[in-house]
């Protein structure tokens, strides 16, 4: 564990171990560092790093959140399911190691419960854990309608995102087009091993964003994978969870009552991703109200909390502050930053002082 109040965010942990589970996290005082528990392979190696913020808890276990009672939200109504006039196109995005390919067993196997046509492929090259996967799912009413297995450019009528930088990239966007192609996609970004080598590593998500509407009718961004974890425990359900989220949507061809007998045929896990499903389909009726039984005021911590404006910021260090040392530390603070505006606004006449 890494405490975050400790934390000057310097990326010694991450040089030291070349581990993507090291994450950054944005706060009040800046990037700093946490763990990514659903991904850490405990082997430790992150704690070689030259740093006092590292908390090593013995004997203990991750806190389970307590099951959500589903009831408290209204029936989900069933959605319009595509038609099969021709074959259809669904192309999975993700990170190996997080169940892209499983995204595509289900799918396959679902289709193959209705007696439908279906084709699955495959695309991990070099990847293992971390590197990108692409999955072509290719349903039709016969399996004599499909003629190829892989979904050509511009033909993917669905885009089930479970990566945000996968899903951008020059091999998934070919396969978009408007008019065509709508997709759900995981609004988190994975750490790279970019990030490694460069502790202040932006990624432009808000680009990455407008690149995907431009190249499709319609796509929804989600932040599934910290829903999953709020709600399941476990960020290797934000794949279920995206598909859930497209089924809803309208995006997959197939029946829930086939979708549920291929998961539970997969034997993983079959509760979890069940509910990581149901959890997606909820998601997609009523996104806000999945957000508050997730994350309640209260389960998020204060330094998270971005200030919405200069005053704000201010006040909040002076709080800070004086909890830290006292209330004559933290007025030298204030008043540093009151001549630093007084500078400013002598210097640059007319514009507002920061």
């Amino acid at each position: 564990m890494i405490n975050e109040a400790v934390c000057e965010g310097c990326g010694d942990c991450s040089k030291k171990s070349n581990c993507v589970s090291v994450s950054p996290v944005e706060t009040e005082f800046g990037r700093k560092r946490t763990i990514d528990q659903s991904s850490c392979n405990k082997d430790f190696s992150c704690v070689k790093g030259f740093c006092p913020s590292f908390v090593t808890v013995e004997g203990g276990q991750l806190k389970k959140r307590k099951p959500v009672l589903q009831a408290v939200l209204a029936a989900i109504p069933e959605p319009t399911l595509p038609s099969l006039d021709k074959p259809y196109g669904i192309l999975v995005t993700g990170v190996g190691g997080t169940g892209v390919v499983t995204i595509g067993a289900l799918l396959g196997m679902a289709s193959h419960l209705e007696g439908k046509g279906v084709a699955v492929l495959d695309m991990t090259g070099l990847a293992q854990k971390g590197g990108s996967v692409y999955t072509h799912v290719r349903i039709a009413k016969t399996s004599e309608e499909i003629h190829a297995v892989r979904i050509a450019a511009g033909e993917a009528n669905a885009l089930l995102g479970c990566d945000m930088i996968v899903s951008t990239s020059d091999e998934a966007l070919a396969k978009m087009q408007k008019g065509i192609t709508r997709g759900v996609v995981n609004s988190d970004v994975a750490t790279t091993s970019e990030f490694v080598n460069n502790p202040d590593l932006h990624i432009p998500v808000a680009e990455m964003q407008d690149v995907l509407r431009d190249a499709m009718t319609e796509v929804d961004f989600v932040d599934a994978s910290a829903l999953t974890t709020s709600l399941l425990g476990d960020a290797i359900y934000t794949n279920p969870f995206v598909m859930g989220y497209a089924w809803q949507k309208g995006q997959i061809p197939l029946t829930l009552a086939s979708i549920m007998r291929a998961i539970e045929l997969n034997g993983q896990a079959v509760e979890k991703n069940k509910q990581a499903f149901d959890w997606g389909r909820r998601a997609a009726v009523d996104l806000q109200a999945v957000k508050k039984i997730a994350t309640p005021p209260e389960a998020k911590p204060d330094s998270q909390r971005m200030s919405e404006t200069v005053e704000e910021m201010i006040e909040r260090r002076v709080t800070y502050l004086t909890a830290y040392q006292n209330a004559a530390y933290a007025e030298r603070y204030r008043s540093l930053v009151a001549k630093v505006q007084g500078v400013e606004t002598e210097k640059f006449p007319g514009k507002k002082a920061l």
